[in-house]
């Protein structure tokens, strides 16, 4: 019956029991459990970039383009509470994540 080298690995990983094994690799399935490494880390790694990329900080300049608006309509927005300003070594910064959340809001009111 063949196994699955990733999943006999990280079995082996979780129990601190497991005895170490002498294994004879084919380069077929050296290849698979490369790939199936690949797949797996790629599973984990997509969400924390697409959450990364959301959250980019944003000059005030880049707020007001993306919506849209003049930089007064951006002050406006983070007095009412809609705009969270981070500073960053004294500069002024907007998330990405909450513009894109009021462009949202934007674009189902149309």
């Amino acid at each position: 019956m063949p196994v699955n080298l990733y999943n006999l690995i990280k079995a082996s990983l979780s129990d601190s029991n497991s005895p170490n094994i002498l294994l004879t690799v084919s380069l077929a399935d050296l290849h698979q459990l490369m790939v199936d490494t690949i797949d797996a880390t790629r599973e984990r790694l997509l969400p924390l970039f697409m959450k990364a990329s959301e959250d980019r900080l944003l000059s005030k300049e880049e707020v007001a383009k993306q919506l849209g608006i003049g930089l007064t309509s951006v002050y406006n927005l983070t007095k009412k509470g809609k705009l969270t300003a981070v500073k960053v070594n004294g500069a002024t910064r907007y998330r990405q994540s909450e513009v894109s959340a009021i462009m949202d809001t934007k674009n189902s009111c149309r």
